[in-house]
């Protein structure tokens, strides 16, 4: 049966495959708003829980419930009278003016709260901001890079961020996590400090702190690093079983894209940075339609395995020059895995890098090893021992061996061989 016999035989279940997941969530798109821009318009308020997919969200209105969003970029400049779950790949912005009566939770690239929020914030990101004109009633939980108060907050603030700067007003206690405290000249603590960190707090002489400031070794507690490192080597066999299994089942591709990380680099790493980029986008994209919604979810997948099995590549391909070539790829993964890993544990700050590299470039590598795969190209003898590899061309010296006979009978006659102009047969010149 030819290739195409078989992809026409199979588009049946395709779509029967497509058809069950669509009917798994029928009970979620119904009500769900798909749109390329969400507005709430003053003028026009929602009196119900709403749940958005869009690529970015203004809500200048009200809204009588709780808001739940998937978008870039998101603005609040009215009311939400319950709670706000966001998942956005952009800002989140909750403007001077703008009020939130529940709590406010999700992950994004910027947080920032010029508005009132009538509960708890919970926030994942790079940058959490509370503006002097914003409040949060209750208590804030920030995880990421820098997290910054110079409004209102009216009990604890807790998390695990880089760097901390508290300048406004914290009702409670502060139990954070950081490389850096810092208590600015507004700064009003009515709690106790307890910063975990490496380095002392920079506490300005105008800051008011009520309770008493204590600071911690950032890892003074020898259960979590025990549990740490647990987790670490169970994370590091989690990935070496994971691209043991992805390099036996998919041994052609795995062995194109290992590959390709040695032989074409430059494109293999200019493929995974592209990916990586467009990869997001287009699961935004997608899930602002309903019929691309489940090609959302299932490439969200994949961005998701990729994360586990994406470095895999680069990894074998670094364990390959390490044993010159010898032992296999399964042995070249193994190899290249400890010590990708050991540098990731032994190097703090570069080893993130070496993370992100071997993600971006093993990325890259799945792709043409996919494309290569399809089109049929041979493994590349760039993982081969060099005992296994022939020879290009053959020399121009070379003379084929004679067969035992020593001549070649043609009706009846034994005529003369000539080779290289010399006629030399059973020894008679």
């Amino acid at each position: 049966m030819s290739s195409e016999t078989r992809s026409r035989s199979s588009l049946p279940f395709y779509g029967l495959a497509l058809i069950g997941l669509l009917g798994v969530l029928a009970p979620f798109v119904g009500s769900l708003v798909t749109t390329n821009i969400f507005v709430v318009a003053e003028n026009d308020p929602i009196a119900e829980d709403v749940y958005v997919t869009s690529l970015r969200g203004v809500v200048d209105g009200v809204i009588d419930g709780d808001l739940t969003i998937f978008t870039g970029d998101l603005v609040i400049n009215g009311e939400v009278t319950g709670s706000v779950q966001v998942f956005s790949s952009g800002s989140v912005t909750i403007s001077d003016g703008a009020r939130i009566g529940g709590s406010l939770r999700g992950a994004a690239r910027s947080v920032t709260v010029s508005g009132q929020v009538g509960f708890d914030m919970f926030a994942s990101a790079a940058s959490v901001v509370i503006e002097e004109s914003g409040m949060v009633a209750r208590d804030v939980m920030a995880f990421g890079g820098v997290v910054r108060i110079e409004g209102d907050v009216g009990r604890d603030v807790r998390g695990r961020m880089i760097r901390t700067v508290i300048d406004g007003s914290v009702g409670g206690d502060i139990d954070v996590a950081t490389q850096r405290f810092e208590a600015g000249p507004s700064a009003v603590v009515d709690g106790d400090v307890l910063y975990r960190s490496p380095t002392g707090a920079s506490i300005d002489a105008g800051a008011e702190i009520l309770g008493t400031t204590t600071r911690l070794p950032s890892q003074s507690n020898f259960v979590y690093g025990v549990i740490l490192t647990i987790a670490n080597l169970v994370g590091f066999l989690g990935f070496l079983l994971s691209g043991l299994v992805v390099l036996f089942v998919l041994r052609g591709s795995s062995s194109r894209a290992t590959g390709a990380v040695v032989t074409k680099p430059i494109r293999s790493f200019l493929y995974g940075l592209v990916a990586v980029v467009v990869a997001p986008i287009a699961v935004v994209v997608l899930a602002a339609t309903l019929v691309g919604l489940p090609l959302a979810i299932m490439l969200a997948m994949a961005m998701v395995a990729s994360l586990v099995v994406g470095p895999v590549p680069a990894v074998a391909a670094l364990g390959n020059r390490v044993l010159w070539k010898k032992g296999g790829i399964l042995a070249a993964f193994t190899v290249g895995a400890v010590l990708w890993r050991a540098g990731i544990w032994l190097i703090p700050v570069v080893g993130g890098i070496l993370y992100v590299i071997a993600l971006v470039w093993g990325i890259g590598a799945w792709i043409v090893g996919f494309v290569e795969t399809r089109r049929g190209d041979e493994i590349p003898l760039a993982l081969l021992p060099e005992r296994l590899v022939a020879e290009d061309r053959v020399p121009d010296n070379w003379v084929p061996p004679l067969s035992p006979s020593s001549g070649l009978r043609v009706d009846n006659r034994v005529e003369n061989l000539e080779v290289d102009g010399v006629a030399d047969v059973d020894g008679v010149e």
